[in-house]
């Protein structure tokens, strides 16, 4: 056999392997079930570590920045076990819409086998910070199958798809976790990355004879997936996809994402849950701008002086405290408030403003010094200028 018709019939092995990879994958992406929900996975699998505020950033941010790594790998255990018990006894393809009917194209336990391959890949990624593969209307992008190859290149032992994963991850460092950027795709170089790992995927298949249970769908004769193969394949191959996804924390832990500081956030959350544990500190804090707005007025009328004094004696506070604001209401001297309290909770940043306005309401009118400190404690809590509008609107009407 001379050169040419060697390279030739490489060409045509190396196009068939790729070709198993690929068709095995599209018929696994048409099971019901088979795509993951982002923000609702990452919600559930994270509930039991964070609370309703941390959790509901999780559109916007990666799991690093609400919760630590053991909170995280604990998850992607659990996640692991859940579907190696699932992938083991064949469960899920019977009781999936269509599943019965999806079994009956290609036999049952390689379907099921590829498809919690990919349905766990997904929930790994989301874990490990990989940002959505979905598309606006919800469903996986075309180019969410190349990183699906990757995964489960990386499952298999292909060392290109390690290699591909730590590229794209770099390239995904700074992007947003609300969508999958082509632009950091084509920069990683995914495609032909991808593309080399699924006829490795597909040459590792023919060579251990998974391959030929495709049955009707591959030209190949049939056999028989057990659940021991199963069994002793799929743990190992996710234990070292989570190994290979916890590695890219390096590039997804501090980056910045939509102008986002993680340390910043964490700091926010830290300030939010002692302001849960210590709800007399916002008081404090909000007690506090309001003799800060008597100060800066042009004089303190008795009405003011009365409406504070009485938040002051209503307030859950230490006799200490108490004294301490009353003793700086009516000076020259203003109070270092912890702005930080209140920003960190949209219904105390809107409380705080509600009692300032209120305090230039009892005052009959409205200086511009009261008006400045108003704007400025606005913008230190977060309140935007059309938000204070409002607030102010609210209060006039009633």
């Amino acid at each position: 056999m001379n050169n040419e018709s060697t390279q030739i019939q490489n060409s045509n092995q190396e196009t068939d392997s790729t070709q198993i990879w690929n068709r095995i994958l599209t018929a696994v992406l048409k099971m019901p079930g088979v795509q993951v929900d982002r923000l609702a996975f990452l919600r559930k699998a994270l509930k039991e570590y964070a609370g309703e505020q941390k959790l509901d950033t999780l559109a916007n941010v990666r799991p690093y920045a609400i919760v630590g790594d053991k909170a995280i790998d604990s998850a992607a255990q659990q996640c692991i076990n859940r579907h190696t018990a699932l992938a083991t006894t064949g469960s899920t393809i019977a009781g999936l819409p269509g599943g019965l009917a999806m079994a009956a194209t290609l036999p049952g336990d390689l379907v099921q086998y590829y498809f919690h391959v990919v349905v766990l890949s997904q929930k790994l990624a989301y874990l490990y910070g990989f940002p959505d593969l979905s598309d606006d209307s919800g469903k996986l992008i075309p180019e969410a199958t190349n990183l699906l190859t990757l995964f489960l290149g990386s499952m298999m032992g292909v060392s290109v798809a390690d290699q591909g994963i730590s590229q794209l991850a770099q390239g995904l460092a700074t992007s947003a976790v609300s969508r999958l950027p082509r632009v950091a795709l084509t920069k990683a170089a995914v495609y032909p990355i991808a593309k080399q790992v699924a006829r490795l995927i597909g040459m590792k298949l023919s060579h251990k004879g998974l391959a030929k249970t495709v049955g009707r769908l591959l030209p190949i004769a049939g056999g028989v997936f057990s659940g021991t193969v199963t069994l002793f394949t799929f743990r190992p191959g996710a234990l070292r996809l989570q190994k290979r996804l916890k590695a890219q924390k390096k590039h997804f832990a501090d980056a910045h994402v939509d102008a986002i500081d993680y340390a910043d956030i964490r700091a926010t959350f830290a300030r939010a849950e002692h302001s849960e544990r210590h709800p007399e500190d916002a008081q404090l804090a909000i007690l506090q701008t309001m003799v800060n707005m008597a100060n800066v007025s042009e004089d303190l009328s008795p009405e003011m002086q009365d409406f504070i004094e009485e938040r002051i004696a209503q307030a859950d506070l230490s006799d200490e405290q108490q004294l301490s604001l009353l003793e700086h209401l009516g000076t020259e001297y203003s109070i270092d408030v912890d702005y930080d309290l209140l920003a960190c909770d949209p219904e105390l940043a809107h409380e705080a403003l509600r009692q300032l306005i209120a305090v230039m309401r009892v005052a009959g009118r409205q200086s511009v010094a009261e008006q400045m400190y108003l704007t400025m404690t606005a913008k230190a809590i977060g309140i935007s200028k059309e938000e204070l509008e409002e607030l102010q609107n609210e209060q006039t009407k009633e």
